[in-house]
């Protein structure tokens, strides 16, 4: 393949918040790219979240182009709040309403998650209903085979499809790339509640908060946009399946029972027939892949998935991005050879990185469900900042 700058090309699979930041900074650094995502558009999926940006606000400015970067606030889940150095994450008793701490939770602001993928796709190539079959690499050329029958090809192949990532497994191989079971279960529901809950709720505090009940229950909740909540209940549980189905809502309800006002009354006044997503927690400790002669390597969920607690996905899928730009600057002749070169220091960085803060999220998890340690917890300790 010619060495021409123009003959670059990376793919990058899945469209999610890594995969579309990486597409940005390959922008930025005159590299261009194609993201291919298994969805057939970025509505096909019902649910839509909130996610907090932390610790990486500084780091997601590198990544955005000076066009895109002030359009942030319009996808904030209140465009008009300014972001400040002292901002902080209520933790209340969940039993008696008590406040236990202020976690610190510096320039943090709330983002909806599909407007910030739509605000990420600005400029980006994305090829829908594409699902990854499989990879093959030659001298300095990854091509990516998809479902569909159809295949592509280019100098880099970055997997940023999520925690259940095929990339990590072509990698690695099924066994090392298998995501580990927390003992952590979660119920998560976007909702109206009732207006005496919802005043009640941004009364505590205007994006959110947190409750930890003694029996080990921990709730979070957050105001996406418009009043419409998102209500996480998590515990530990050795249950096989956990809940199913039917089951899901009303054990919600009765969970939310021994809670202080206004978390009972929030539970108690969800309408009948919501939808709720229970599941298992998981994590991988990043560890080092073979990356094929820098042909190919993972960002995001795909490096390092962790439990969720502490809100730290999204801020390492940013540094992610940012530190592989770092090194995409430092190349002259944009040949495959430079561009293996920085695809290697970026993971030399990411590998350590992606491994302490997997293994620190998981203790934190465990910590607060347990009431005795919960105070020892790295969300207590750190709040929301990052830990160094």
């Amino acid at each position: 393949m010619s060495t021409n700058p123009q003959s670059l090309r990376v793919l990058i699979v899945g469209a999610g918040s890594a995969g579309l930041l990486v597409a940005q900074v390959l922008k930025q650094a005159g590299i261009p790219c194609t993201v291919f995502e298994q969805d057939t558009n970025i509505r096909q999926r019902p649910r839509d979240w909130s996610f907090g940006l932390y610790w990486a606000r500084s780091r997601l400015h590198e990544c955005l182009s000076e066009d895109i970067w002030p359009l942030l606030k319009t996808v904030q889940t209140s465009p008009n709040y300014e972001p400040v150095a002292d901002s902080v994450m209520p933790v209340h008793n969940g039993e008696t309403g008590e406040l236990l701490k202020n976690l610190p939770a510096p320039w943090s602001v709330r983002l909806r998650r599909k407007k910030f993928i739509e605000l990420l796709s600005n400029g980006i190539d994305v090829k829908w209903n594409k699902r990854l079959k499989y990879i093959e690499t030659a001298e300095d050329t990854v091509t990516a085979f998809f479902e569909d029958g159809t295949k592509e090809t280019g100098n880099l192949l970055v997997g940023a499809e999520g925690a259940h990532s095929p990339t990590r497994e072509f990698l690695l191989g099924k066994e090392e790339a298998s995501l580990l079971p927390s003992p952590a279960v979660a119920n998560v529901i976007i909702t109206k509640v009732s207006r005496d809950a919802s005043m009640a709720l941004r009364a505590l505090h205007p994006k959110n908060s947190i409750a930890v009940h003694p029996n080990g229950t921990f709730v979070w909740q957050s105001n996406p946009a418009n009043w419409t909540w998102m209500l996480m209940q998590t515990w530990l549980s050795d249950e096989p399946t956990g809940l199913k189905g039917d089951n899901i809502l009303p054990a919600i309800c009765e969970r939310g029972k021994c809670f202080s006002y206004p978390f009972n009354e929030a539970f108690a006044t969800i309408p009948e027939g919501t939808l709720v997503w229970h599941s298992r927690l998981s994590y991988w400790p990043t560890k080092p892949w073979d990356n094929r002669g820098g042909l190919v390597t993972l960002a995001g969920d795909a490096a390092h998935p962790m439990t969720f607690h502490r809100g730290q996905g999204l801020n390492n899928a940013i540094t992610d991005a940012a530190d592989l730009l770092v090194h995409l600057r430092e190349m002259k002749e944009h040949t495959p050879a430079e561009l293996a070169a920085a695809v290697n220091k970026y993971e030399r960085e990411l590998w350590p990185r992606g491994n302490k803060e997997v293994i620190v999220n998981n203790e934190n998890t465990m910590a607060i469900h347990d009431w005795t340690a919960m105070r020892e917890a790295p969300i207590f300790t750190s709040g929301m900042a990052r830990r160094t």
